[in-house]
């Protein structure tokens, strides 16, 4: 392939996905479609079923990878590179952390081994997360320069515009998402059962596998109540003070972001990205432990909640915006390698 891309030109880009459907991962592609992206990029989408290993050839000045890698993908990555001499390859790590691997990896340093691989089959390296920038330096050996952190986001239209909290005797607190293990509404459901949350309420919102699971734990609790799937997420953040995100692992956690965009403080696990999303918004909590937990709603009591759903609302200002231009500048930046390969990415 040719390489014709510049700064001045409109650049090809291909996203990689090995599942196209609605979740986080998509849902964050739709920055691309945004007007600023428009202008200097034209991007397409493409699926690789899991058991891919042949990689595609492209007309694209910038692969963008979506899917984690492992043993078997290595073949897809190293073939990316081959298949697609010109392209710079970009890959948006979107599921492995700290929290992740310390429950699902038997064997730690297998595990880094093949990171560390496919960290070299790569020219550049998004993170949804400082924290879990921090830890796949450390778990893939790979310098920071290579590493660029841009949190997802997508667009959710009222969340801006929702009045903020006006809690009455009872706090309400929301928790919403896929019913099953990652989001650890098990433990939160479990909390509420053993009154470790005093005059609050839980609206849990969403569906899964784990649905019956919870539905049998919170029989009989008046303060558990079921709101089905969750199709209008403002419609659902309206009814709630707080957000509870009680997830087992979690890069980024879409929620989180959504619910600080509602003017919604968050009260979250201390796991990978949820922590940084709590500085200013709400408060960290092991929901496995009831000391945690009253020291967290002392935080979040009626008094306190106003100012720090104000403060939550900040953080998120105008981060579509700052998604976009982080976008742009790593587009850019891979067009301008591909023309001047001394301004490639750094060290590997």
């Amino acid at each position: 392939m040719t390489c014709n891309a510049s700064p001045s030109q409109r650049i090809r880009v291909a996203h990689l996905l090995d599942d196209c459907s609605l979740g986080g991962v998509t849902r964050a592609l739709g920055v691309f479609e945004s007007e600023k992206l428009r202008q200097i990029a034209d991007s397409s989408t493409i699926v690789v079923p899991p058991a891919t290993i042949r990689a595609p050839r492209m007309a694209a000045d910038v692969i963008v990878t979506h899917f984690p890698p492992n043993w078997r993908r290595l073949m897809l990555l190293a073939g990316l590179k081959l298949r697609n001499p010109e392209a710079r390859i970009v890959h948006v790590e979107h599921s492995y952390t700290r929290a992740w691997e310390a429950i699902h990896v038997p064997s730690m340093s297998r595990f880094r081994a093949m990171l560390w691989l496919a960290m070299r089959l790569v020219d550049k390296v998004v993170c949804v997360s400082h924290a879990q920038a921090a830890w796949l330096q450390e778990a893939a050996r790979i310098d920071a320069g290579r590493i660029t952190v841009i949190h997802p986001y997508a667009e959710n239209p009222g969340l801006a515009d929702l009045p903020l909290p006006e809690p009455g005797e009872r706090l309400r607190i929301g928790a919403y998402g896929r019913f099953c293990e990652q989001k650890g509404f098990d433990d939160l459901v479990a909390a509420f059962r053993s009154g470790w949350f005093p005059n609050c309420d839980l609206i849990l919102g969403g569906f899964g596998e784990d649905e019956a699971k919870l539905r049998a734990m919170a029989d009989g609790c008046p303060a558990i109540r079921f709101a089905g799937k969750v199709d209008d997420v403002a419609a659902f953040l309206r009814n709630c003070d707080v957000v509870a995100v009680p997830s087992r692992w979690e890069a980024y956690g879409m929620v989180a972001n959504e619910a600080r965009e509602a003017g919604r403080p968050v009260l979250v696990a201390p796991v990978d990205g949820l922590v940084e999303q709590a500085a200013g918004a709400g408060v960290v909590a092991d929901f496995t432990d009831r000391e945690s937990i009253e020291a967290a709603l002392l935080g979040l009591r009626p008094a306190r909640l106003k100012a720090v759903a104000h403060r939550a609302r900040d953080t998120v200002r105008a981060c579509s915006e700052v998604r976009q231009t982080q976008w742009a500048a790593l587009l850019r930046s891979a067009a301008e390698s591909q023309v001047n390969p001394k301004a490639a990415y750094g060290p590997k």
